[in-house]
Formats: structure tokens, sequence, C-alpha cells
């Protein structure tokens, strides 16, 4: 049996609000984590921001619990405590290494390949891998070549973010989600002799 993983995808953006609601949709989900296919720096501000909104303030989290248990109520150690297990969830976003560095994930014994442009991949890349992920894309792309699929969410803007989650039978799946909705746009199979493709009316 299979282990079972769910990895989101966000395009990049120069919304720092979209980004927000982009990375929240997928960690409510549920997602093992969620990758950002933009700049590194401009995900990992947000963060920063969203942490110390959340009450991280840098300290480590066992002297901050003395100080509210000292000073506070218990609705005060409840909210540090809420706010604790959302700072744990930011840590699931992730970013892609500079290029040309690419992120490997192995989900279902096959290789997903994830970099912000295509164009820094070589024959050696693409041949080893059975999913190649990018970020720089005019808009949501998926496409089989023999096989193996290339899938791009596309810039933000769009509306759309991905999902390739492997099941416990070690099928993987592609998924497009609706920024507005919440809800599925598309599904695609990715193992198998064609690709089966679902979309949400």
């Amino acid at each position: 049996m299979s282990e079972e993983v769910s990895i989101g995808w966000i395009g990049p953006s120069e919304d720092r609000t979209a980004l927000r609601a982009a990375a929240t949709l997928l960690l409510d989900l549920g997602v093992d984590q969620a990758v950002y296919l933009g700049e590194a720096g401009f995900l990992e501000a947000l963060v920063s921001e969203w942490t110390s909104e959340l009450g991280g303030d840098g300290r480590p989290f066992l002297d901050r619990v003395v100080d509210v248990a000292e000073r506070g109520t218990p609705d005060h150690i409840a909210a540090l405590l809420q706010g604790q297990r959302s700072i744990r969830m930011l840590s699931r976003l992730r970013t892609l290494p500079p290029a040309p560095s690419r992120a490997v994930e192995m989900l279902s014994g096959r290789i997903v390949l994830a970099v912000q442009d295509k164009k820094v991949l070589d024959e050696e890349d693409i041949a080893n891998a059975s999913v190649i992920v990018f970020g720089k894309s005019k808009d949501w792309l998926f496409k089989r070549f023999g096989p193996r699929y290339f899938f791009s969410p596309g810039p933000l803007s769009k509306g759309r973010v991905g999902l390739i989650e492997s099941d416990a039978e070690g099928r993987l799946e592609l998924v497009g989600v609706d920024l507005s909705t919440g809800g599925e746009s598309e599904r695609h199979v990715l193992q198998g002799t064609s690709s089966r493709m679902t979309v949400a009316g």
C-alpha cells in the first residue's frame, strides 16, 4: 500500500492578499505541503508577517507559555495554543530552490520535478521525471507527452491552484481548484494509458 500524500501548487503572484488566500485554501484542504512556484522572497515575507499576526514573536514557545500562564487568563492561554497550531501549519508552505536547482518529490514511486521555469531543464531531467511542474506559464497548462505529464497552475491571477494527490492504491491525480469557490474545476488521473478528465459545471 502506498502512502496518501497531497501537494498543492501555487502559481506566481504579485498580490500578497491573493497569495495568502490561496495558501489558506490549500492548508484548509489539508495538504501535506503547498509549494509556491514564484519568487521565494515574496512568500517568505508573507509567512513572516502572518506569523507575527498569530503571536509569534521570535521567542521560544515555552517562554511565551510561561509568560501567559503567569499573567494571562485561560482565554489567553487558549489563544496562544491556537496561534501556535496555526503557526505550525504555516511550516507546510514551501518555496522552490533558486534556479538552476530543482525541487524533487517521490510520490507513489514516481518522480515529481518542480521548477520556476521549465527552460532550465535538460533532457536527463525530463527523462527521469514522471511529472514536471513549473511556474512560468501564461495560463493553466496540463499536457501529457508519452509517459510524462507537464503541469503549471499559471499565474495566481488566473484564479486556480493545483493539487497532486497520491492515494493508498498508488494512483496519482491532478486536481484543479477554483479560488473563488474552493471547489474542483477539473481532475486528471496521471497513471494508466490515458488521463481521465472531469470538469465541474
